[in-house]
């Protein structure tokens, strides 16, 4: 038999591969559904409250304009207080209120503040007045008030009235080792947590650095971590640089409120 002849009676016997169709799906059938990784967020969630808002307009605007999730806690009756507050609710930044109440020292907690001398009506009336000047509020953390938060009777008001006018949750800022306004909180069934860094204790960039640094290792490795910082230059100088560098070293900004009742971490 010829060559060509014995190719072709071979290839006549090798079967043909099947073609691959693809069925249709009955009528009603759901089709699998696609499985996709699904990536974590990165970074430890960690939570740094701006403060002492309201004030200044300028220094207002830049605490709220910060490149990272930060929370804005608003000063009541101060003279850019409901401007800052529109403005960080349209920036998509959780708003609390700085609520005054007093120090120990000899000095002027601000408008709206909390004194040891005030019967229960005027505490709760003046908590009222804060929030109707914040409504963006949803949660509260104390300003200055290294006196008031050590007394538990006035303290209760202070909770209760929070409890009663909605659903607001309470940071203890621990101006005082001898606060209980984090315990009264909890006794009034406020979602509750306590500051745990001072970024800013001192205007000095060093001493702002230094304390920055505490709260990154500390976040990276410590459950609902909550820093407070301040809206001054230098503050704000060193957290425009650095913020957009946290998802690389291990920290997430988040809300306030995702860490209430999650912080067990002690104070500095």
């Amino acid at each position: 038999m010829r060559p060509v002849a014995i190719a072709l009676a071979l290839t006549l016997l090798v079967p043909l591969a099947p073609s691959v169709v693809k069925a249709a799906p009955s009528p009603g059938a759901l089709p699998f559904p696609e499985i996709t990784a699904t990536s974590k967020p990165a970074g430890n969630p960690a939570t740094l409250i701006i403060d002492d808002v309201g004030d200044h307009r300028g220094l207002g605007k830049r605490s709220v304009d910060l490149p990272a999730e930060v929370t804005i806690s608003i000063l009541p009756h101060t003279p850019h207080a409901r401007t800052l507050a529109r403005r960080a609710k349209a920036r998509g930044r959780e708003v609390m209120l700085h609520l005054p109440m007093e120090p120990k020292a000899d000095v002027d907690p601000g408008p709206g503040g909390l004194f040891l001398d005030m019967d229960e009506q005027e505490v709760r009336e003046a908590v009222a007045r804060a929030l109707e000047h914040v409504p963006e509020a949803a949660g509260v953390n104390n300003h200055m008030g290294s006196l008031l938060p050590r007394h538990p009777g006035h303290m209760d008001w202070v909770m209760d009235e929070l409890a009663s006018r909605g659903d607001f949750y309470f940071i203890d800022s621990r101006s005082s080792a001898r606060t209980v306004a984090e315990q009264l909180a909890r006794e009034n069934g406020l979602e509750t947590a306590a500051r745990a860094v001072f970024i800013d204790p001192q205007r000095d960039p060093e001493v702002i650095e230094r304390q920055f640094e505490v709260f990154i290792e500390r976040a990276r490795v410590e459950d609902g971590m909550i820093a407070i910082a301040h809206p001054y230059p230098e503050t704000l100088e060193l957290l425009e640089r650095e913020l957009p560098r946290l998802p690389g070293r291990g920290v997430r900004l988040v809300p306030a409120s995702k860490l209430v009742g999650r912080t067990g971490s002690s104070a500095d």
